[in-house]
């Protein structure tokens, strides 16, 4: 239905008319592309995408008498006749009125946490363990196994079903990487149309209890999983994905699903797209000086076996072996071991950035990643203060001028000493607005 709509939109037949051309000829192209598709997505040629101004949605807007979108992407990528797989409503049955007198159109991707379970599993196992060599097919096992694990696919649902998930597991008490599933949410939401959901705490009680044996048994086995990946004792056993479960535009293979979506791609990017039919952001104030306002916390301490447990991600081996052993970050001064940190998950993370070493930063071309953070937040708050970027990222700045504001501390982003900072900030617009 879907599909055989779009062949008959205007869309299509100016897809046909056209074809890729010499890059200026196509990029003109391109933006008479994603009118022509706004246009014929707005009439209703086409159901496949959704936006503020499509059939339905002004359907919505005349039943709520309001004309103020709160609306994602993943409700735009979608078609106008999705139904939630959870509470089994439809797009105009979702669409409610939000606290501040908007219409709230959201879709998201509901998941089972086994993937992140294993992950976190994997670098505490590599810790305790206190293996000395790295791990890289360990990890290569953890990332392809994650979903193995999971009690259900990734899945699109309506927001007023994953926020049900998330009331329903405060109220059972459930372990951190437990989700409910789309078929156990279905059981314990009370829903009616335009409003959000109730959960029956009883009914949610009794669903966590059938639900944690096989929860407990998942975690056993992903521990002796996250153990063997970690020891030097794993294999690697594959798990195909074969269908799609997130029908939204863009995302993932769903191209291999709804065929329409193969021609669209040819002439619109995901992100021109969304911007021409979503609702626009709403201008908000913002804080571009809490990078030098808010103290970050302490870092943890680097395990014993820390130098294994990153050189376990090829990406960041490749990252430590591109600097000598005795490399100091030119600007804040630490180490390479300093500048380790303990990430999400126990994550072992070494970052450095780099650039091509002109002028004032001639001697400063490889940096830690948090001088780094700290040198693009003040180009973010001064570009804001100029109403335009430095057209270059580094030499509006010295690095001696960016150390003075920071203090370093090992394992940790930097903190920044505020009243320095706000010179800096000062100093350097004054040069740019006179350059």
């Amino acid at each position: 239905m879907t599909d055989d709509l779009f062949l008959q939109s205007r869309f299509f037949r100016w897809c046909t008319e056209h074809a890729p051309l010499k890059y200026d000829e196509e990029q003109a192209l391109r933006r008479e592309a994603l009118s022509v598709l706004v246009e014929s997505i707005n009439a209703g040629e086409i159901i496949s995408l959704d936006g503020i101004d499509t059939p339905l949605s002004k359907k919505i807007k005349a039943h709520h008498q309001l004309a103020n979108f709160e609306m994602n992407s993943n409700w735009i990528g979608s078609s106008q006749d999705w139904m939630c797989p959870c509470c089994s409503r439809s797009k105009f049955q979702i669409a409610r009125v939000g606290k501040k007198r908007q219409i709230l159109a959201k879709l998201v991707v509901h998941h089972d946490h086994m993937g992140g379970a294993l992950e976190a599993v994997f670098h505490a196992a590599f810790e305790k363990a206190g293996t000395s060599v790295e791990q890289v097919e360990g990890l290569r096992l953890v990332e392809r196994m994650g979903s193995a694990f999971a009690a259900y696919e990734e899945v699109l649902i309506c927001e007023d079903c994953n926020n049900a998930d998330t009331e329903a597991k405060k109220l059972v008490e459930s372990p951190l990487f437990f989700s409910f599933s789309p078929g156990q949410i279905k059981r314990f939401i009370r829903c009616g149309d335009h409003q959000p959901h109730q959960v029956d705490a009883t009914m949610a009680q009794q669903i966590w209890q059938e639900a944690k044996p096989a929860y407990e048994l998942r975690m056993k086995l992903i521990r002796a999983v996250g153990h063997a990946a970690a020891t030097d004792a794993h294999w690697y056993e594959p798990y195909p994905r074969r269908t799609s479960a997130i029908p939204v535009f863009g995302y993932g293979d769903s191209v291999i699903y709804r065929s329409s979506d193969r021609t669209i791609q040819q002439w619109v990017s995901g992100e021109a797209l969304y911007r021409a039919l979503g609702p626009g952001k709403a201008a908000s104030a913002r804080n571009l000086s809490r990078w030098r306002t808010t103290v970050p916390k302490p870092g943890k301490a680097l395990p014993d076996n820390f130098l294994a447990m990153l050189r376990s991600e090829e990406a960041r081996a490749r990252t430590w072996n591109s600097v000598s052993e005795n490399w100091r970050c030119p600007i804040c001064r630490r180490s390479k071991q300093e500048t380790t940190y303990v990430g999400e998950k126990n994550k072992i993370s070494f970052y450095l950035q780099t650039n091509r070493g002109f002028g004032k930063w001639v001697n400063a071309s490889t940096i830690c990643n948090h001088c780094g953070s700290t040198l693009m937040s003040l180009k973010l708050e001064v570009s804001e203060l100029l109403g335009c970027t430095p057209t270059d990222s580094y030499g509006f700045v010295s690095p001696e001028e960016l150390a003075k504001v920071i203090i370093p501390s090992a394992h940790s982003p930097h903190s920044i000493l505020p009243a320095e900072a706000e010179a800096l900030v000062s100093l350097v617009v004054q040069r740019l607005a006179q350059s």
